[in-house]
């Protein structure tokens, strides 16, 4: 059974980790997927590129960004709103995680 770590929560999603088995699941709006590191590596990165080529229009709220997931043939549909939203989860997600880590490295016992 997994042991799940949060490592970012907003009302759009979250981000969490098993300690176990090191798969990590993120949930956004109706999306939920499960990744290994690598795979939420590469989606991060192309909801960064996402949203640096459609910046948030204002007025505008159709959903017209594709991005890709790690599962073959699926993909998410999201406003430049949602895409920002999205991109701030997995950011501070990163940073949290990234700091746990370098926290474990001190900790005794």
């Amino acid at each position: 059974m997994c042991n799940f770590k949060t490592l970012y929560y907003t009302a759009d999603g979250y981000l969490i980790v098993c300690n176990d088995c090191r798969l990590f699941q993120l949930a956004f709006k109706t999306t939920l997927l499960t990744m290994t590191a690598r795979d939420l590596l590469v989606f991060h990165t192309l909801v960064k590129e996402s949203r640096e080529y459609n910046p948030p229009t204002p007025g505008t709220h159709r959903k017209s960004i594709y991005i890709p997931t790690p599962m073959e043939g699926y993909g998410i549909i999201l406003s430049p709103e949602e895409t920002e939203a999205l991109y701030q989860l997995l950011e501070t997600a990163a940073i949290n995680f990234k700091t746990e880590r370098l926290l474990s490295l001190f900790k005794t016992g």
